[in-house]
């Protein structure tokens, strides 16, 4: 008949065979082992192992604080189960359960918390330089006007050194779209703000999001603090992906990632950019003007670089790309060439 009697005297008496028997030494090695299994798991996948913990420290102790109710229940109500003379066998039964119950929380706890020693233990080693940070990742910042071209610049750059690439200005033309469709008004900051939290970044890949009428509304949003702090962890968490990334927008050198590897400033003559993005609808069959889409690509200029919060400016130390009399190819070109002599030093 299983009862703490038992237990209890062989816990009283270290010298007896029973602190040598596989009940004991079982315990032990299980941690041990589960010490090893939390070093492995932290090592190979960090996140995955700090679910797993959670989860397991909370499931043995659910276990174990409801073996302790009922055992509690059994020691002021029916100690004749303690002392192993249940009156029935269902009580006994209760009491076994109860037992083994305790047991396996205890050991499953003593468990998880070396499982979650072992994971303590392997620690992410930081880089000891400059040099070995430059070596293992690369993250370059590209900041700069509309129809620059620091979005295929960007693009290029990322496809080349095999790098993830994120557009930012998607992020406010997306928040601007969500504000829209929930029926609120752009000048809402309220309301923006709610859908910059909101945001879904699956639904980046919308062509509407293209639009001039995107970008238009994309920088009435963009001014607002609320919606530029509700998109800036989601873009430093992008920027720190382990092997680098490449982001352009506007204020991605200066305020998003101030400790970029690499700071472009790619820049063209207002005229310049004009005729770029005309050629741009003109190859959608949109019907808008020249001198239209010059005056909206003035207007953006004077809104992002006039707002308060990360206006549209060059990083103190960032390399200034002007792609005015570039195409495509001669400012790719020119962009490896700055990252180039930046990773040499």
């Amino acid at each position: 008949m299983l009862n703490f009697v038992t237990f209890m005297e062989c816990l009283n008496a270290p010298n007896s065979t029973c602190m040598t028997s596989p009940g004991v030494l079982a315990p032990v090695v299980l941690t041990l082992m589960l010490v090893g299994a939390g070093a492995l798991l932290a090592r190979r996948d960090r996140k995955r192992f700090r679910v797993l913990r959670s989860r397991g420290i909370w499931g043995t102790f659910l276990i174990l604080a409801y073996s302790v109710i009922v055992l509690a229940y059994f020691f002021l109500f029916s100690p004749d189960a303690v002392m192993g003379a249940a009156q029935s066998d269902i009580e006994n039964g209760f009491w076994i359960t109860a037992v083994l119950l305790y047991g396996i929380g205890i050991a499953g706890l003593v468990g998880m918390l070396g499982f979650a020693l072992g994971g303590w233990l392997v620690k992410k080693k930081k880089p000891t330089s400059s040099t070995a940070t430059m070596a293992n990742r690369l993250v370059i910042a590209i900041d700069g006007p509309a129809a620059s071209g620091k979005g295929t610049v960007a693009k290029r750059i990322a496809q080349h050194y095999g790098l993830p690439c994120l557009d930012t200005g998607l992020l406010y033309r997306a928040v601007a779209r969500d504000c829209v469709a929930n029926g609120a008004a752009l000048e809402d900051e309220v309301a923006a703000t709610a859908a910059a939290r909101a945001l879904d970044a699956a639904t980046l890949d919308d062509p509407n999001l293209r639009g001039p009428a995107a970008g238009d509304a994309a920088s009435i949003v963009a001014k607002m603090p609320g919606v530029r702090a509700a998109l800036l962890d989601y873009q430093r968490r992008f920027a720190s992906q382990p092997g680098g990334a490449v982001l352009d927008g506007r204020d991605i050198g200066t305020v998003i990632c101030p400790n970029a590897d690499v700071k472009m400033f790619v820049t063209a003559t207002a005229e310049e950019r004009a005729r770029r993005r005309h050629l741009e609808h003109q190859a959608r069959g949109e019907d808008i003007s020249y001198d239209m889409v010059l005056a909206d690509i003035r207007r953006r200029d004077e809104r992002d670089s006039a707002r308060n919060v990360a206006p549209l400016e060059a990083a103190a130390d960032a390399i200034t790309l002007d792609t005015t009399t570039l195409n495509a190819d001669a400012a790719f070109a020119a962009a490896l060439e700055i990252i180039a002599a930046k990773r040499k030093t």
